[in-house]
C-alpha cells in the first residue's frame, strides 16, 4: 500500500533490492572504445543485469550503437548519422578516438542493434536503450527487442507511445529533475518504472514515493567523477536507490559486493598446440581484460596480464602441465586450470 507521509518523511529509508541492478553506461567504457561489442561483451562478463546502448538510426532505417548525432568524435567518418547508411557507418573506425586509436581495439566496428542484442541473449541479460534522435521508427525497434525474446530484461529511454503498442509489457525509465514534487513522481511512476538520471536529483522520500508505485530507482554513479563513482553508488544505495548506472561496472560490482564466478579456458591450436588461455565469465564466457594469471611449473613462475577478449599466450618455453592461477578480486572470483597435453 501507499505511504504518502514517507513522501515527506521517509524516516528510515526504504531497503533497495536485495542484488543491485547495475547498468554499465556505453558498456565497460574504460575497457574497451565506448559502444562497441568488446565493451558490452567485457560489462556482461561482469554480470551487470544491463548494458546501456546509445541507439542511433542510419538512413536506410538500420539500427546501430553510436552517442553522438555524428560520427565525428570517435570515428574517422565525418557527418550526420541519419545521413549515412548502414554501410557507411558499419566501415568506420569506431576506435579512431583517444585513448583507443593505435591500440589493440584499433580498429572496431560501430556496432549494430541486432549483435548487440544477441550478446545480451547469450548473457541471459538486458539492455537499456537510450534512444536518440535519428530514431523515427520506435515501434520497430520496440519489435525487434522482441524478437531477441529481451523485452522483460530491458528498459526503453522513451515516451513514444509506439513502444507500448508494439510491445506491451516494455518497461519505461523516467529521467527525473528537481522540480517534480514527490506525489508526480508517484503517479509517474504508474507508467515509467525506471527512474534515472542524477544521484543529486533524488532523496529517500521522493524514492520511496516511487518505489510505493512499484517502480526501481537506478540514478548515475558517474556524475561527480570517475573517482566518486564508488562513493556514488554507497549513497545511492543508503538511500534506497535498488541500484545505478555506472561507467566502471567492476568496481560497483566489487562495491556491491556481487562478485562473479570465473573459468581459465585453454585455447589451442595445430596439433593440439595451447595457443593461448583466456579467463572468462564461467557462466557467460565473456572473457575479463588486465587480469594477472600466474603460471607455475616445479620451480618456475611466470605472470601475465590478461589482454583482449581475457586472452593472453602462455610464456615463452616449456609449460605443459603447469598450474595457471587467477587469485580473483573484489570483483571476480579465483580460478585455476592445469596445462595438460
Amino acid at each position: 500500500m501507499p505511504e504518502p507521509d514517507r513522501w515527506a518523511d521517509a524516516g528510515t529509508p526504504d531497503q533497495g533490492s536485495a542484488d543491485a541492478v547495475i547498468s554499465a553506461h556505453r558498456g565497460a567504457l574504460t575497457l574497451a572504445p565506448e559502444n562497441t561489442l568488446d565493451s558490452y561483451a567485457y560489462a556482461f562478463a561482469y554480470g551487470v543485469d544491463l548494458v546501456e546502448v546509445d541507439v542511433q538510426q542510419t538512413k536506410d532505417g538500420r539500427f546501430v550503437t553510436l552517442h553522438d548525432s555524428t560520427v565525428d568524435r570517435t570515428t574517422d567518418g565525418t557527418g550526420n548519422i541519419a545521413d549515412l547508411t548502414f554501410d557507411e557507418v558499419r566501415a568506420l573506425n569506431a576506435a579512431d578516438y583517444a585513448p583507443w586509436k593505435g591500440s589493440a581495439y584499433d580498429p572496431a566496428q560501430v556496432a549494430s542493434l541486432e549483435e548487440v542484442l544477441a550478446l545480451a541473449q547469450q548473457a541471459g541479460k538486458g539492455i537499456e536503450l537510450d534512444i536518440k534522435g535519428s530514431v523515427t521508427e520506435e515501434g520497430e525497434l520496440a519489435v525487434l527487442v522482441g524478437e531477441y525474446g529481451l523485452v522483460e530484461e530491458s528498459i526503453f529511454n522513451s515516451g513514444d507511445p509506439r513502444i507500448f503498442i508494439a510491445e506491451p509489457g516494455a518497461r519505461l525509465i523516467y529521467n527525473r529533475d528537481r522540480w517534480e514534487p514527490n506525489f508526480l513522481i508517484y503517479e509517474i511512476a504508474e507508467i515509467f518504472k525506471v527512474f534515472g538520471s542524477r544521484l543529486d536529483e533524488y532523496t529517500p522520500e521522493s524514492i520511496a514515493a516511487a518505489h510505493d508505485a512499484c517502480a526501481i530507482v537506478m540514478p548515475h554513479a558517474y556524475d561527480a567523477g570517475p573517482e566518486q563513482e564508488v562513493a556514488q553508488f554507497v549513497q545511492a544505495r543508503a538511500m534506497g536507490a535498488d541500484g545505478v548506472q555506472t561507467n566502471q561496472p567492476a568496481l560497483i560490482v566489487a562495491a556491491a559486493g556481487e562478485a562473479v564466478g570465473s573459468a581459465i579456458e585453454v585455447n589451442r591450436g595445430e596439433h593440439g598446440r595451447i595457443d593461448e588461455i583466456c579467463l572468462v565469465n564461467a557462466d557467460n564466457g565473456f572473457g575479463f581484460p588486465g587480469k594477472p594469471v600466474r603460471f607455475d611449473r616445479g620451480t618456475k613462475s611466470a605472470e601475465l596480464t590478461t589482454g583482449r577478449g581475457g586472452c593472453v599466450a602462455p610464456p615463452d618455453g616449456h609449460w605443459l602441465g603447469a598450474r595457471v592461477t587467477f587469485a580473483g578480486d573484489g570483483a571476480v572470483h579465483a580460478s585455476t586450470a592445469r596445462l595438460v597435453p
